[in-house]
């Protein structure tokens, strides 16, 4: 039987996961913060995340690592790996390479406070975070890029949302992920094209004519871990 045989410098290399974890709150895209405890980067803000264990499969990690340093319970509305992130020198306690995980939490405020190994957990706008630890940013910034496009091939918008809403709900979300203004009519013209949403038959009541309530046909396939 042939063995392994390992080139001169090869190097033990540890796996880790990180997990973008997104939600909506008064109208803003919001990432999940962790201030970390310890070195490396001491009470720098950054992702949730840590080791793989030895029979975790990765989505399993990445659960995991987001309820313990963060409290969170409620189960994701989505997950997916997007990125793996190992370049050399990206953490400076050895050679570790990183499985990006990016999540979207249950519509309405997510309570959180620091868990297991962190001083505090908090929610940030996504798009202007304080300076995160390693290559947090660069993490963030491509979940940032993940989501955006995932909007306009998987109406990724809908898993931030009740299980009925507004047009202008809606809306909000897109805005919220792409950082810019939507053109109203254009926007609804799209949308309803594509046959994903019903009317529920409810109105939502409050200052000025009650809004159509909206529901998406059927559940949208989640991707496979």
């Amino acid at each position: 039987m042939d063995t392994l045989t390992l080139p001169p410098r090869a190097a033990h290399v540890g796996l880790a996961v990180d997990v973008a974890a997104f939600a909506m709150h008064e109208g803003t895209l919001h990432v999940l913060l962790v201030q970390r405890s310890s070195g490396p980067h001491a009470e720098v803000w950054a992702l949730p995340g840590g080791f793989v264990g030895e029979r975790e499969q990765l989505h399993e990690a990445a659960l995991r690592e987001l309820r313990e340093e963060t409290s969170v319970t409620l189960e994701p509305r989505h997950l997916e790996q997007f990125y793996t992130f190992g370049a050399p020198g990206r953490d400076p306690r050895g050679r570790i390479v990183s499985v990006a995980h990016m999540a979207v939490l249950p519509y309405g405020t997510v309570e959180v406070h620091g868990g297991r190994g962190v001083q505090d957990a908090k929610w940030f706008p996504a798009h202007t975070p304080p300076p995160l630890a390693f290559d947090h940013q660069e993490i963030l910034s491509r979940a940032l890029k993940r989501l955006q496009v995932r909007l306009e091939y998987a109406q990724l918008a809908l898993e931030f949302l009740p299980e009925t809403f507004t047009l202008p709900e809606l809306q909000e979300v897109h805005e919220a992920i792409l950082a810019r203004k939507l053109d109203k009519r254009n926007f609804r013209k799209r949308l309803l094209a594509q046959g994903l949403l019903i009317a529920s038959g409810e109105r939502r009541s409050g200052v000025g004519r009650p809004a159509q309530l909206y529901r998406r046909v059927k559940s949208l396939r989640r991707p496979q871990l």
